[in-house]
């Protein structure tokens, strides 16, 4: 497969228009409710805690929107994770999970780590039921009361690359 990798002087200039630049607002559809207090207490991905139950409480202005929902097996969380420290959500760099302390630091957005300057989380879990506004789900890695910024289907054919699918 030939490198798909953009050359340097492909590269277009950053742009000096500062419209790219102004903060997003978004608004949460729900919340998450587990037995997770703080962040170093949940597991670190979600499919490393698939016999965990956890659910989604969406308000009631958005609860039409699950409809049809049940048919797939596993959903993707979009969050936010709030919880996380300021501190820790400042640092380009960080020892990836499972690094050992002194180990070498990767760069953020190479690793998956909670700690990122947007602190947008996605959860693939494994959809158990939808019960009204209420989504209950397996694969926990998040903390009680996490605001949900959206719910999206995974669907095989599309969230694996054709190059890797079996």
């Amino acid at each position: 497969m030939p490198d798909q990798r953009i050359e340097v002087d492909e590269v277009p200039e950053q742009t000096a228009d500062t419209t790219v630049r102004q903060p997003v607002q978004v608004s949460p559809i729900g919340y998450v409710m587990t037995d997770y207090a703080r962040p170093e207490e949940a597991p670190a991905q979600a499919t490393e805690n698939y016999r965990e139950i956890g659910r989604v409480v969406v308000y009631d202005e958005y609860a039409e929107g699950l409809a049809g929902l049940e048919r797939w097996s596993h959903i993707w969380l979009v969050t936010w994770l709030h919880a996380q420290e300021d501190d820790q959500a400042t640092s380009m760099k960080c020892l990836p999970r499972g690094g050992t302390r002194g180990g070498p630091h990767r760069g953020v957005f190479s690793t998956r780590s909670p700690n990122r300057p947007s602190r947008l989380g996605m959860s693939l879990v494994r959809l158990v039921s939808v019960d009204g506004n209420v989504v209950h789900f397996h694969g926990v890695d998040l903390v009680n009361g996490t605001p949900v910024l959206d719910i999206k289907p995974w669907v095989r054919g599309t969230d694996i690359p054709p190059d890797l699918a079996f």
